[in-house]
Parts: C-alpha cells; sequence; structure tokens
C-alpha cells in the first residue's frame, strides 16, 4: 500500500446505503501493491445506514490516503452526477472507478493497468473483465467484459456498439485527460440516469479502449436499491431509464459531431426492440412509446408486437411461464449450493483435492 505525496492514482468510489459491502471495497483499495503513491476518495450519498460511519473508521485508520466526501443531503435524488464529485476532488494523474457494492479481487490490479497505460498513453481509459456475483448466491457467478485472452485495444466504435455492459465500472482507469471532456457532456445531458456509458464512450475516444485479459474485480447484482435491481423490479424506473437513454444518445451524436451516427442508430433500433420484446413493461406505455415514432421499430418486431406482445393474455401467459423457470432454476441453484457444502464439509480440512 503506497501513501498520498502527490498520488499518481486517485481511487473514486461512490456509495449510497452499502453498510454489507463498503468494508470489501475499501479492503480492495488498501490492499493494492504499487512502486507509485495512490488516493482513495470516498463519496457517501447522504446513506441512511452505517456505510459513513465505516468510512470514518478506515478514514481515522488511514488519514493519509482515504478522503471522504460525506454528504447531508442525497445528491444523486437532485439529478447531480455524484461521480463528478469525486472527479473533481482527485489528484491523481489516473482516476481509478469502484462502486461502493462492488470490490476488487486482485492486488496488483492498480499497478497492472498503470504498467500498460503508461505504454499506451494514447489510450485515456483501460479495463478488463470482472465476476458478476448475485449477492442471494441464487445463480453462478458469471463474467463481464470477457472479450480477449491478451492484451487489446478496442476502437470506440466497438466500445459504443458493446452498449454500457462492455466494461465493468470497477475494472476502469481513466486518464483524467479525458475527465474535462465527461464533465462537459454531463453539463448538457443531465438526463442520464447512468452516466458509466457515456463516461466509457469518451475514455475511449482518443486512442481506443486499453483491454487487459485479468480478471481483477467483482460486480455484485441485486443489491438493494442498485441500479441493476431497479431495472429489474420496477418498470416504470426502466421506461424512465429508457426515454432518457435515448436522449442521451442524441446528445451524444451531436456532442461527437455525428461522427458514430449510424452506431447510435443501431443502438434506437436494439432499444425499442428489447421494448417490444418485455414482457415485464405494462403493455399500454409500450403503446404510448411505440406510437411517438414507429419508424425505429423494424418489420419483425412490427410482426411480433401484432402477434404476441401487444395481446395481454399471451403476455400474462409468459409471464407465468417465465416465473416458473425462474423458481426451478433458483431451487436447482440452491440444491447445487447445499451439495457443493456437504460435500466440503465432508472432505474436511485435510482432505487432498481432487
Amino acid at each position: 500500500m503506497a501513501g498520498t505525496k502527490d498520488p499518481l492514482v486517485s481511487i473514486c468510489c461512490i456509495t449510497y446505503n452499502h453498510e454489507n459491502y463498503i468494508r470489501d471495497a475499501i479492503e480492495g483499495f488498501l490492499m493494492q501493491k504499487t512502486d507509485f503513491p495512490f488516493e482513495i476518495i470516498i463519496h457517501d450519498d447522504a446513506s441512511t445506514d452505517a456505510t459513513a460511519d465505516i468510512i470514518r473508521e478506515y478514514e481515522r485508520k488511514y488519514p493519509d490516503i482515504i478522503k471522504p466526501i460525506y454528504q447531508t443531503e442525497n445528491q444523486y435524488s437532485k439529478g447531480e452526477k455524484v461521480t463528478l464529485f469525486t472527479f473533481k476532488a482527485a489528484r491523481g494523474k489516473y482516476i481509478a472507478l469502484c462502486e461502493g457494492d462492488d470490490y476488487w479481487i486482485d492486488p496488483l490490479k492498480l499497478q497492472k493497468q498503470i504498467t500498460e497505460m503508461e505504454k499506451h498513453p494514447e489510450c485515456y481509459i483501460s479495463f478488463h473483465p470482472a465476476i458478476r456475483r448475485r449477492v442471494d448466491g441464487s445463480r453462478k457467478d458469471g463474467m463481464l467484459g470477457l472479450h480477449s485472452d491478451k492484451i487489446t485495444i478496442f476502437s470506440t466504435e466497438e466500445v459504443i456498439l458493446g452498449g454500457g455492459g462492455f466494461m465493468h465500472t470497477g475494472s476502469i482507469v481513466l486518464n483524467r485527460s479525458a475527465v474535462p471532456r465527461i464533465m462537459s457532456f454531463f453539463d448538457i445531458a443531465r438526463e442520464t440516469h447512468v452516466g458509466d456509458y457515456y463516461i466509457q464512450i469518451l475514455g475511449a475516444e482518443n486512442g481506443g479502449a486499453l483491454y487487459l485479459s485479468d480478471v481483477m474485480s467483482v460486480y455484485r447484482a441485486g443489491v438493494p436499491g442498485s441500479w441493476s435491481e431497479r431495472m429489474g423490479n420496477d418498470p416504470d424506473y426502466w421506461i424512465s431509464w429508457f426515454r432518457s437513454q435515448l436522449i442521451c444518445y442524441g446528445k451524444m451524436d451531436t456532442f461527437t459531431n455525428k461522427k458514430y451516427s449510424k452506431l447510435f442508430d443501431v443502438l434506437t433500433k436494439q432499444m425499442y426492440s428489447t421494448l417490444i420484446r418485455s414482457i415485464s413493461v405494462d403493455i399500454d406505455v409500450k403503446k404510448s412509446i411505440i406510437g411517438e415514432d414507429m419508424n425505429n421499430i423494424d418489420i419483425k418486431d412490427r410482426i411480433l408486437w401484432n402477434v404476441i406482445f401487444k395481446h395481454p393474455f399471451i403476455v400474462k401467459t409468459l409471464r407465468s411461464v417465465r416465473q416458473i423457470a425462474l423458481q426451478a432454476l433458483d431451487r436447482r441453484n440452491r440444491r447445487h449450493l447445499v451439495d457443493r457444502d456437504a460435500m466440503e464439509e465432508n472432505r474436511g480440512p485435510d482432505a487432498p483435492e481432487n
């Protein structure tokens, strides 16, 4: 762990009501082994649980490294992009991102990424694959952002078409040279619910996105109150996100001087296709959106809409089938976890590995 005199890297962490997770995030920062100094900037957005108390505990232990920002009023609810608070406070040449419910698992993560970024100064952003882990343990771990088995530079076009999931936010390191342009975009695109995607695009704009193949972080899915949890369980939030995303696609298209217009057209059509085929979104809400612009819906999706997805009885049946399938999957996964734990217990601590 390095001190913070003239830090080369600023670790920027945003958190809200993460009392069950924030220790893992902070410990992942503190375990970093580097030949350069770094600082840790943690923005607590007026948590109502013990998150701020836990941050203060670490702040007392590591006052030269941990630099918290404690809000007394929730800024996200006011439409503020809370990540930008940490960007403004950051002193490092590089900015590493990780939200308070995610965490790093490789003590050499920062060292590896900074070493490669110093070799590729034209790349203002780097990233790596991450483990996707559900907090309730109901499903097996998955992978995010696994694109290659070697160091690769991906183009801005590939990042755009990859959508917001192309990079896990907790894997991103930015050259602060990209920050002024990122902040300028968010000044005109205040509708964004989540800004990670646009950070990825603008980070890759100069010389592409530098990819390392090492798996070095964990993304927790299904955290109560998180974006992923709300997207899965709150149709109204999904629709609000949908509409704001279309607006921001247009603003990003203009911001990048229409260089990627065809790509944003593709993404827009993909979003409408997802809307048409969703069985979670209310049919009347779909009709109100679809009625605004049929030009964004291709022939295949128009047929699916008219034959299947605009009929309440069919959609209700599909929801029931999905629920049964999810329950069966949940039971199977839980049996797997129980069987695995039983095997570990029976094998004992001194048993040889297979």
